[in-house]
């Protein structure tokens, strides 16, 4: 893979992220699913690349249920200053969903200019910028989901997220039906409940992660 085709590294050359890289001594690292990749509170903050898989970030409660935050893909970018954390819940942590391969970048050589201040790391810095606002924007959206006071306006607000994400009114959510219940933190039996009365009131239609929204009826919802 050539890392200049991912975000972090807009507008760099292949040579530029290579000598960085060899800079900030990063490394690709292996992991299999099911596997921790980061914990966002017990380790020395880092910038990670998701080279190839899928991961997911979760936040274990003290009862022992869980949240999916954010479900990453192929060639997303993660570190605490992209992550949703805070104090209150230190227990999140990043966890492959498949085989994946990670580019580990020590953030703080990242973010610290050398003496020569080069461009390339200057842009670097630029990017990481981008990422954070849109990362934000990701925040925002998860919390008008969030919001929502019924499951039906949850699953139907992201759903639209999707869809306009996608450009389509058809398109493929990243979740099983277990993971899209904890990441919308309502009861998977409800949830699945609500999905068959959408679909009845011909809302929507579905085939396993696949999912057309049906615009004709959607005044209703």
């Amino acid at each position: 893979m050539q890392y200049n085709e991912n975000p972090l590294f807009t507008d760099i050359t292949s040579k530029d992220c290579l000598k960085m890289l060899n800079c900030f001594h990063s490394e690709e690292k292996l992991f299999s699913s099911g596997e921790m990749i980061h914990h966002f509170s017990s380790q020395k903050p880092v910038m990670g690349v998701l080279l190839s898989g899928t991961a997911s970030v979760l936040r274990y409660e003290f009862n022992g249920s869980r949240t999916i935050l954010e479900k990453l893909e192929t060639n997303s970018v993660f570190g605490e200053i992209l992550a949703f954390h805070s104090e209150e819940y230190e227990d999140i942590h990043l966890k492959c969903d498949t085989e994946c391969r990670v580019l580990m970048i020590d953030y703080e050589s990242l973010m610290k200019p050398c003496t020569n201040a080069c461009a390339c790391h200057i842009r670097l810095i630029q990017n990481v910028t981008w990422l954070i606002s849109q990362k934000t924007m990701s925040l925002s959206q998860r919390v008008e989901v969030l919001s929502k006071r019924t499951i039906r306006e949850k699953l139907y607000c992201y759903f639209m997220q999707e869809s306009l994400r996608q450009k389509s009114s058809s398109f493929h959510i990243p979740f099983t039906m277990s993971d899209l219940a904890d990441y919308l933190s309502v009861d998977r039996s409800a949830m699945m409940r609500e999905l068959k009365k959408m679909k009845e009131d011909g809302i929507l239609s579905s085939e396993k992660r696949m999912v057309r929204l049906l615009p004709e009826h959607t005044a209703g919802v």
